[in-house]
């Protein structure tokens, strides 16, 4: 029996997590609501984690790597490679034109593709 394709791709998965992380009421990752999404790996849920306990000695933001809320983002195209894939994801800051590129990667988990970590991307 040939495997299931995921219900989601990759940048199905990106936008999902960054719509509802973006649009939280409040901040999902000192709510530490991003553990209950179905968008992230377990080894990445551990890292925010880590991070956040970090906080006191000035920690960063695992997900947006950043301090601030983007205004906007869009999802690139995925680049896939077996059980890995990532995509480009652009953010765009209070009205300056010029986006901050970050790479999201994915990783096949039990036949779905989860976000398993975030990093600074350069165009």
């Amino acid at each position: 029996m040939p495997p299931k394709e995921p219900s989601l791709s990759p940048q199905e998965v990106v936008s999902k997590f960054y719509r509802w992380y973006i649009g939280y009421p409040g901040n999902p990752l000192v709510d530490k609501e991003y553990r209950h999404s179905p968008y992230l790996t377990e080894s990445f849920i551990k890292a925010a984690d880590e991070a956040t306990a970090s906080f006191d000695t000035g920690g960063g933001d695992p997900f947006l790597l950043a301090q601030d809320i983007p205004e906007e983002y869009v999802v690139g195209q995925a680049t896939v490679s077996g059980d890995q894939a990532n995509v480009v994801l652009e953010f765009y800051w209070r009205g300056n034109p010029n986006p901050t590129y970050r790479r999201v990667d994915l990783e096949l988990v039990d036949g779905e593709w989860r976000i398993s970590g975030v990093k600074p991307f350069e165009q």
